[in-house]
């Protein structure tokens, strides 16, 4: 008797140490958020950090020391100590997402993290992996191709936005966004392959036919097949083939105008066509 008396009063014991270590911790994080409003980040992050350490149950804690690592961090600043800061705010944020992969706020704000910190590769790293458990994520695609193409590399980013043609294939501004990357390179920083080119060229006249295919009035895809055609018209040395690739030659045949584009888009294949 005198045992289960003394184990019903360890038990209790425990429970009202539990629950003092509660109370104990959302004080800390009160304090915190306090804080935070204030924008003053490193108060915020001290608390934070100790309400973690008296009750790690709290899952948002993870995120919210996050952010303050965030707060905290000063772009541009390539010292030791701001590096460190970077490192903890991705590392605190990735834990988080880890527990809760649907929160896109909290994506947000570590794929820009990432991208104050120029650390490029490691964002698309992550969207790599969620794709994995998401592979028909198209927000995450559409990233993955922003940030190859801010990383400068066309092949990757080129496959990307074909991708989205192929998740999103009944909008017809994916369509047309792939061909605005085609023109982009072909008139700024055109491979040295001529037939590469050309085969940018096609890609982009055949993604910008088929959203005009799906929106007759949709002007911006007009404008930019015009452009292609004229990319292609400066191709041509010989004057009669340049003139014939013209889009005014094409609408002066009386044909209707960017109809001599094979229109069937859906049928690109990832990864073809792309060049450096």
């Amino acid at each position: 008797m005198k045992t289960k008396l003394c184990l019903v009063a360890a038990l209790m014991l425990s429970l009202y140490s539990f629950g003092c270590q509660k109370i104990e911790a959302r004080i800390a994080i009160k304090d915190a958020n306090a804080a935070y409003e204030k924008e003053d980040y490193a108060t915020a992050l001290q608390h934070y950090t100790r309400a973690r350490s008296i009750d790690p149950s709290f899952a948002d804690l993870d995120r919210m020391i996050g952010y303050s690592q965030i707060g905290l961090y000063i772009p541009e600043d390539k010292s030791p100590q701001n590096e460190a800061r970077a490192d903890a705010a991705i590392a605190e944020l990735t834990r988080y997402l880890k527990k809760r992969p649907d929160d896109r706020i909290a994506r947000d704000a570590l794929i820009n993290m990432y991208l104050n910190a120029n650390r490029t590769s490691q964002a698309i790293d992550y969207f790599r992996s969620y794709l994995q458990a998401h592979p028909a994520d198209l927000d995450a695609v559409k990233s993955i191709a922003t940030l190859y193409a801010k990383q400068g590399n066309f092949n990757e980013s080129l496959n990307w936005y074909q991708k989205i043609t192929l998740l999103d294939s009944k909008n017809p501004e994916s369509f047309y966004i792939f061909g605005v990357v085609c023109y982009e390179k072909v008139a700024k920083n055109p491979p040295a392959d001529l037939g590469q080119k050309l085969d940018i060229l096609n890609q982009g006249k055949e993604s910008l036919q088929h959203s005009i295919d799906m929106k007759p009035d949709y002007s911006e895809s007009m404008v930019y097949l015009s452009l292609l055609w004229r990319q292609q018209a400066l191709m041509e040395t010989d004057p009669l083939k340049a003139q014939a690739a013209s889009p005014s030659a094409v609408n002066a045949s009386g044909s209707k105008p960017f109809r001599s584009v094979n229109r069937h888009a859906s049928s690109f294949v990832v990864g073809s066509g792309s060049s450096a």
